[in-house]
């Protein structure tokens, strides 16, 4: 292989590496560089994920070589034509570089799947996961939440106490891709991407493709089963009556209220920050759980509804409000003496049913 790349196209390339740093495999730590007609094609994987880039080039030799990429990417960082060549040999104008080459034939090729395109606007999807706010990860204990879900119609999320939705009309297989993958896959989802499945079983799909533009990108899902999200949102109890709030005061207010939301008598590592919402007479205030720091935020208050007070997790507060695309929402709180007893809120005149987010009320 030999070929010439401008280091700009190469360097952007390598900005979205999936190419682990820390692995027992040396063989991930490298990019598979294939120069075919007029084209660089770019692949890098940590054997879940797999990212190609399809770049101009002038190739001078067709072939295929695997050059480190903690080494390239120095090298792409100037400005200038950059020669690749299969032997390990790079240059960029008068400067020469030895980049080692390992062999191709080590390289652990995706496996082919029969891809079935998957019938969601790419900047709807998109949207619905940036509200969608939460994706447990491996660590939680509930299992059958783990993951960002495309199921059922909606996108939805939860770490087994919060919860967030959003409606897309989605009816194909289920799709969950792991909490780690959503920030790969989410930049990919523009206007003109096509989305892909592959390795369907029981209307659940295996792998994700995403393609826009000169890039690629390839994830392995999940596989388990989503849970009815909607039977757990409605089994939920909140008052039917909201009030109207406005937004950006109420976010404001809960940042920096945040240092007095914590668990008097416990350590840091033992407490969770715990604040009381509370609207009483059209006054909504902020407070901790003995009620010794308190916050009137009046003003927040466009419409009131009942009087309420109730405990909650003020991180997942900002979390759900940061996700919520609108000035103004409608917060339902917590009914009391009822089991799963949670806060509701979404955008104002908006509808529920739609897009909403479930915050579990904390016992104090």
């Amino acid at each position: 292989m030999h070929a010439t790349i401008d280091s700009t196209a190469l360097a952007a390339a390598l900005k979205t590496s999936v190419a682990p740093t820390n692995t027992p495999h040396p063989t991930l730590t490298h990019a598979l560089v294939r120069a075919e007609g007029e084209s660089l094609i770019l692949e890098t994987t940590d054997s879940a994920t797999y990212m190609r880039h399809t770049l101009p080039c002038k190739v001078h030799t067709p072939g295929e070589a695997l050059l480190r990429v903690a080494l390239l990417r120095p090298i792409a960082a100037a400005p200038g034509d950059v020669v690749l060549r299969d032997d390990g040999r790079v240059s960029r104008g008068r400067s020469n570089f030895r980049v080692p080459a390992s062999d191709v034939s080590a390289w652990p090729a995706e496996r082919e799947e029969a891809w079935q395109r998957v019938d969601i606007d790419p900047v709807i999807l998109a949207a619905a996961i940036k509200s969608a706010g939460y994706a447990a990860d491996d660590d939680t204990m509930y299992t059958n939440v783990r993951g960002l879900h495309i199921h059922g119609g909606l996108v939805w999320g939860s770490d087994g106490i919060s919860l967030s939705y959003a409606d897309i009309g989605y009816t194909g297989p289920s799709i969950t891709i792991p909490d780690g993958q959503v920030p790969r896959v989410v930049p990919m989802l523009q206007e003109g991407a096509v989305i892909e499945i592959g390795n369907v079983n029981h209307d659940v799909a295996g792998v994700l493709r995403v393609t826009a533009g000169e890039q690629q990108l390839s994830v392995r899902l999940l596989g388990a089963k989503a849970t009815d999200i909607r039977a757990i949102a409605k089994g939920a109890s909140y008052c039917a009556v909201h009030s109207a709030i406005k937004r950006d005061v109420l976010l404001a207010a809960v940042k920096r209220f945040l240092p007095f939301a914590s668990i008097l008598g416990e350590s840091k590592a033992k407490g969770l920050p715990v604040m009381i919402l509370a609207m009483v007479g059209g006054e909504l205030y902020l407070a901790d759980r003995a009620e010794e720091n308190r916050e009137v935020i009046s003003e927040a208050v466009l419409t009131a509804g009942p009087d309420f007070r109730a405990a909650l997790d003020p991180r997942r507060l900002i979390s759900a409000l940061m996700a919520v695309d609108s000035n103004v929402i409608a917060l339902h709180a917590p009914q009391k003496g009822k089991g799963m007893a949670s806060w509701m809120l979404y955008e104002d005149q908006g509808d529920a049913e739609s897009t909403a987010h479930l915050i579990g009320q904390m016992n104090i």
